[in-house]
């Protein structure tokens, strides 16, 4: 008789660091990974909900909770994926919750957000896997723009110009150097003074790069050869003649550049203009909405440079500006790749849902 028992791996944010979460080389090949199965069609992925405390520019001062669904497909391109060195196929779902107050670092030494994963069993659909998404949710956006980099930054690019150096940064940071390993220094800039003391005193050697703390966002950007873009800025500061001949833009957040700045860029990516469109915040898509660009000025996704189906850069003197959301399928890519590594390693804590599921309907009382 099959046992009606069933147990699923808890992973705390400690076991995700050991099952090698941190990984930025990891981390990127799953998010390639996700970017390659999304250019392939091989994917589901609804419009995520997100509860706000008004419209779409409280996200930043009120705080919102958003609920990430994905399913991640890939067995019909197992030879690719692993001819690619990316990992292998994921063909189950999952979810991520992730609930984020602005507050919470100043007022109470929190993080600003926190995360939980559900992988669930591919036959069953019974979660197999409950996990710490913080790590996962911050490393597979600077993942992200890495593999964008990857793609669509000139390949001699010295200078990256870095403007926030909180969490996001460090990992911006990151990936932008895995992806092009010619970056020589960072120039970063933070309206917190602390922070990016710290974060240059810190960043340096885990970088393998010179870091130089600028003192404005116009200084970090203007001469830089790639440019990220990770604040919790509710208003616009990055100008249109700050971008150099050849730049590449990574805009991880949602306010920091001018809409009027997409006017002189000659490609514009993202990552799901399905989701962009369904988010309504990103500057892709009100650059669209006020008419500085039209919609067909969106050269595609990302996914489809990675898949071989559009070209990236095709110039070295070409602007181009990638405008990702964060996508469902990156954190389940990047979840699933801790989630098999722990359980390779023995990692982690096996919690009972439940011995007999019918148990409870004998318990039933008025």
């Amino acid at each position: 008789m099959v046992s009606k028992k069933w147990e699923f791996l808890y992973l705390s944010q400690e076991d995700c660091i050991t099952a090698g979460g941190t990984d930025m080389g990891g981390a990127m090949k799953a998010a390639e990974r996700s970017f390659f199965l999304h250019g392939k069609g091989d994917f589901i992925q609804p419009g995520k909900p997100v509860i706000r405390w008004g419209g779409p520019e409280t996200e930043e001062t009120t705080g919102r909770i958003m609920s990430m669904p994905s399913w991640l497909g890939g067995e019909q391109y197992r030879e690719e994926l692993e001819k690619r060195d990316l990992i292998g196929p994921v063909n189950t779902a999952g979810i991520k919750f992730i609930p984020a107050r602005p507050w919470n670092p100043q007022k109470y030494g929190l993080p600003r957000a926190s995360a939980l994963i559900i992988i669930v069993d591919p036959e069953t659909l019974i979660p197999s896997c409950v996990m710490d998404g913080a790590i996962v949710s911050a490393m597979r956006t600077g993942a992200a723009a890495g593999v964008a980099a990857k793609y669509l930054a000139n390949r001699d690019s010295k200078i990256l110009g870095l403007v926030g150096a909180s969490v996001q940064g460090r990992t911006q940071l990151m990936g932008m150097k895995k992806a092009v390993p010619s970056l020589e220094t960072c120039r970063v800039y933070d309206i917190n003074k602390k922070t990016v003391q710290q974060f240059a005193k810190q960043m340096s050697d885990l970088a393998q790069m010179k870091i130089e703390v600028a003192k404005s966002a116009e200084v970090a950007l203007r001469e830089a050869d790639i440019i990220s873009t990770a604040t919790i800025a509710s208003t616009p500061y990055v100008k249109a003649e700050w971008y150099k001949e050849g730049v590449f833009h990574a805009e991880s957040s949602f306010w920091d550049t001018y809409t009027e700045a997409l006017g002189v860029m000659d490609l514009i990516f993202v990552d799901d203009w399905f989701q962009v469109k369904h988010h309504g915040v990103d500057v892709s898509w009100r650059a669209v909405r006020d008419g500085i660009i039209q919609e067909d000025g969106i050269t595609g996704n990302l996914g489809e440079v990675v898949a071989g189906i559009k070209k990236g850069r095709t110039d070295q003197k070409q602007r181009i500006l990638f405008n990702p959301i964060g996508l469902a399928i990156h954190d389940l890519s990047e979840a699933h790749r801790v989630f098999q590594n722990a359980k390779q390693m023995g990692i982690g804590k096996k919690v009972t849902l439940f011995k007999n599921p019918d148990a409870w309907l004998k318990k039933i009382r008025l």
